[in-house]
């Protein structure tokens, strides 16, 4: 192209620019709904969804109960979405679901509520209360749409969130072990052993749990040594029946020894 032809084109797209531009500021000032819709419509189907968001703002609360009213709450909330405002794409969806439940678009816009709150779920040392409603949203996702679009998907966010919060329950007991505080920690990992059978944290809870065990015994007064240490012999032959091959075995068969050493003693 040459140089006369750039201009050209320069010249043209910088007047489309301008010609979007008034529109969407007429748009914006003007009282007329039709226009705000067609404009918010025109500004998200060309991925403007910042200026769509401000239109449809103002135009969501009148269309709804009218025929177009499922789709302008559908972009309204797929706006935020894809501007990763997903706080406020999460509520959106939520209307959508209490106002269109028998939508076409229920199945996505109930996974993309629960996927919403899963992309919004911060690390497992932070509260996760975003993660509960991930979960609770998801779950429902799933047992309403057994063979949804979405389902693998669903399956696996749920199962990254379940990891999470198994994540910060270990690390709760663990926290107890670490303060020293032996009989809650030993409490902890009990519950968290049963509560997760299979989860990723259960070789080092069993082995914390053993290690609490073990500090118990050693701090107790005499006349309850030898229960405490027979208990944490227990601890120890369950844990390594289950994981034999443990990075742990060398630090717990030390335990144990010194377990033996002082029931013999006893």
């Amino acid at each position: 192209m040459n140089m006369k032809g750039k201009v050209l084109a320069f010249i043209v797209v910088l007047s489309f620019a301008f010609s979007s531009c008034g529109e969407y500021q007429k748009a914006l000032k003007s009282d007329d709904y039709e226009l705000k819709y067609k404009v918010a419509k025109a500004l998200y189907d060309k991925g403007d969804y910042n200026r769509s968001m401000r239109l449809w703002e103002k135009v969501v609360g009148y269309y709804i109960g009218r025929p177009q009213g499922e789709d302008a709450l559908y972009m309204y909330a797929d706006s935020f979405y894809k501007r990763k405002k997903y706080l406020l794409a999460g509520y959106q969806y939520e209307r959508f679901l209490k106002n269109y439940p028998r939508s076409e678009k229920a199945e996505e816009v109930l996974f993309l509520q629960g996927k919403c709150n899963f992309l919004e779920s911060p690390k497992y040392s932070l509260d996760q209360d975003a993660t509960y409603k991930a979960l609770d949203q998801l779950q429902e996702y799933i047992d309403r749409y057994p063979n949804g679009a979405y389902l693998r998907e669903a399956n696996n966010m749920v199962l990254e969130l379940l990891n999470k919060l198994q994540h910060k329950s270990f690390e709760i007991a663990k926290g107890y072990d670490k303060i020293r505080d032996y009989q809650a920690a030993i409490k902890s990992f009990d519950n968290f052993l049963v509560e997760n059978p299979g989860s990723t944290f259960r070789e080092e809870a069993m082995y914390y749990r053993l290690h609490s065990a073990y500090e118990l015994a050693k701090n107790s007064i005499k006349s309850k040594e030898k229960q405490r240490f027979e208990e944490a012999k227990n601890y120890y032959e369950l844990f390594s029946r289950t994981y034999p091959e443990s990075n742990f075995m060398t630090k717990a068969n030390r335990m144990y020894q010194d377990i033996l050493k002082k029931i013999s003693e006893l």
